[in-house]
C-alpha cells in the first residue's frame, strides 16, 4: 500500500508540472547540446552573401570561312609540242643547221634548191638557193620536220617553209604551224643514214633532177654538210 501511494502521488505531481508549463508558453523541447540551430531561409530579394554565379559563357560561334592568304597556282604554261627527232641520228640531220639534200642513188649532185615559185632537185652546186635546213615540227608524233631555207628566211624574217603539193614540184610558202603539207616525215631506208622523204601527198621520187607527181624514181635521199 505504501509503495503503491508514492506511486500515484508521483504521477499527479508530474502531470501537474508538465499542465503548468504549457500554461506559461515555455518550449519544452530541448536543443541537443553541440547541435547548431538550423538556418533559416532569406526572404526573397534580399541580398545574401552568397555569391551570385555568372552567366554562362556565350556558345563559341563558328568562325566564318576565310580564303587562304596563298596565292592560288598558277596554270602550268603548256610547252609547245614539237616532234622528236632522236631517231634519225644516224641520217645525220642536226636541227637547224645548214644542210643539202641530196639524192643518193643516181650518183650526180641533185640538191634540193628553192626558186621563185618552186622548190625541185635541180641543184647542182652549194649555192644560197641549195641551202636548206630542218627544224622539228609542231607536232606530236616522230621523225617529223620542216624544211626553211636559211637565205629565205633571213631576207624575210624566218616565215617561209618547203610545202607538199599534189603536182610535182613543191613550192615554198609562209610557215603555219599545223599546215600539213609543210610537214615532212622522214622514213628511215635501212642502216646506211639514207631516208625517204614523206609529204602530204606521199613520198617523194626523183627523176632527172625532177620530181614526180606518182613518186616513181629515187626515193633514197641524205643530208650532206653545206660547208665544203
Amino acid at each position: 500500500m505504501r509503495h503503491t501511494r508514492s506511486f500515484v502521488m508521483g504521477a499527479v505531481l508530474a502531470t501537474a508540472g508538465l499542465l503548468t508549463a504549457c500554461a506559461s508558453g515555455e518550449d519544452t523541447s530541448a536543443v541537443p547540446s553541440g547541435t547548431s540551430a538550423p538556418a533559416t531561409s532569406t526572404p526573397a530579394g534580399t541580398p545574401s552573401g552568397t555569391a551570385v554565379p555568372a552567366e554562362p559563357p556565350t556558345a563559341p560561334t563558328s568562325a566564318a570561312p576565310t580564303r587562304s592568304s596563298a596565292a592560288p597556282a598558277k596554270p602550268t604554261t603548256r610547252a609547245k609540242v614539237t616532234s622528236d627527232l632522236s631517231g634519225l641520228r644516224i641520217t645525220g640531220i642536226k636541227t637547224g643547221k645548214s644542210v643539202l639534200i641530196d639524192v643518193a642513188g643516181d650518183g650526180v649532185d641533185r640538191f634540193l634548191q628553192a626558186g621563185q615559185g618552186q622548190v625541185d632537185f635541180t641543184g647542182t652546186d652549194r649555192t644560197d638557193s641549195t641551202m636548206m635546213a630542218l627544224y622539228p615540227a609542231p607536232v606530236a608524233a616522230k621523225n617529223r620536220v620542216l624544211i626553211k631555207p636559211p637565205f629565205w628566211n633571213e631576207e624575210a624574217g624566218g616565215g617561209y617553209c618547203v610545202a607538199d603539193t599534189a603536182g610535182a614540184a613543191l613550192k615554198l610558202e609562209n610557215c603555219q604551224d599545223g599546215k600539213a603539207s609543210q610537214v615532212w616525215r622522214i622514213d628511215l631506208a635501212g642502216d646506211s643514214g639514207l631516208f625517204e622523204l614523206h609529204g602530204a601527198y606521199g613520198v617523194i621520187g626523183v627523176e632527172n633532177g625532177r620530181i614526180t607527181a606518182s613518186g616513181d624514181g629515187d626515193k633514197g635521199l641524205q643530208v650532206l654538210p653545206y660547208a665544203p
